[in-house]
């Protein structure tokens, strides 16, 4: 049986041609950014990771995990109200489109938890408050459960999976979506789980093309145990969206306040998997402001 190599176990573009124009598309969306931000370049054991960086430099500060196919440019509406408090990071996950270039295989949940314990190192980051959207708020939790000595505290933005499993309706659409469907029915399927609502329209086509144009090599965002949601010391903030497809977010919510040692959990009403950025804003602000108090 032949080996496997290196190149073909790591996230990769179709062809280059496909990923100078998500690449062009991605900078356009991210004029939507501060023109202050900065960007940064890590070297990781996992490969170059993109950092763009953003806000108040005496502020405490935050690190943002998009979900799949989202890149930092998801994070364009929260930026400005929380860089006016603290420092943000936002890091293209690796192993997903963006600008972060996966070069060695991801196979394991701990092969996170050592690539973001090097981004930190890389900042030269003493403390963090970690934020994880869908697919970054699993590899938030992973990062409590494994590596938590530099976690302040922990936000999950209706974290995929992690806390109730994928929804039998969903598997089937964002498989199609992701690998079969024609744009329209990838364009459908963030509607869907919008709850109706989609980003802006260069978001949306820059979500599209990362589905479209990028074919991942990660392990997919797992189910948590009891235990090892037992196990997490760090204050956690849970925001979910009441109409959120991907999961049963009122099982979710129930599990975590159930399990989790120190977690405020808030069930936000008539909004989907995408959470607006304001009333997270809102919630994210005061919950660090509180933990600082308490420290």
């Amino acid at each position: 049986m032949k080996n496997i190599s290196e190149s073909q176990q790591v996230g990769r573009f179709v062809n280059s041609g496909a990923e100078e124009k998500f690449l062009n598309l991605y900078d356009e969306v991210m004029k939507l950014w501060p023109d202050s931000r900065e960007e940064l370049q890590l070297e990781t054991s996992l490969g170059p990771t993109h950092v763009y960086a953003y806000g108040n430099k005496k502020g405490d500060p935050i690190v943002l995990l998009h979900g799949a196919n989202s890149t930092s440019a998801s994070w364009a509406n929260y930026v400005i109200t929380l860089g006016q408090y603290h420092r943000i990071f936002a890091i293209d996950t690796i192993g997903d489109a963006g600008r972060s270039i996966q070069k060695a295989p991801i196979q394991h949940a701990k092969d996170y938890v050592h690539w973001l314990e090097e981004v930190f190192q890389g900042l030269k980051l003493k403390e963090v408050h970690l934020v994880g959207a869908s697919y970054g708020g699993w590899i938030t939790l992973n990062q409590a459960i494994h590596s938590s000595e530099l976690l302040q505290s922990i936000t999950l933005l209706d974290p995929a999976r992690a806390l109730d499993g994928i929804s039998y309706k969903t598997w089937p659409f964002m498989l199609w979506a992701s690998i079969f469907g024609p744009d329209s029915i990838r364009r459908g399927f963030i509607r869907w789980t919008g709850a109706g609502s989609l980003p802006s329209k260069k978001q949306t086509e820059l979500v599209i093309s990362a589905m479209r144009d990028y074919k991942m090599q990660r392990i997919p965002p797992q189910y948590v145990s009891d235990e090892d949601l037992q196990s997490i010391k760090v204050p956690t903030l849970l925001l979910l969206g009441e109409k959120s497809p991907m999961h049963n977010s009122k099982r979710a919510a129930s599990r975590a306040k159930n399990l989790l040692q120190d977690v405020e959990v808030k069930l936000i009403p008539k909004v989907g998997h995408q959470l607006p950025a304001d009333i997270v804003n809102d919630f994210l602000l005061r919950f660090i402001a509180d933990q600082k108090k308490e420290r």
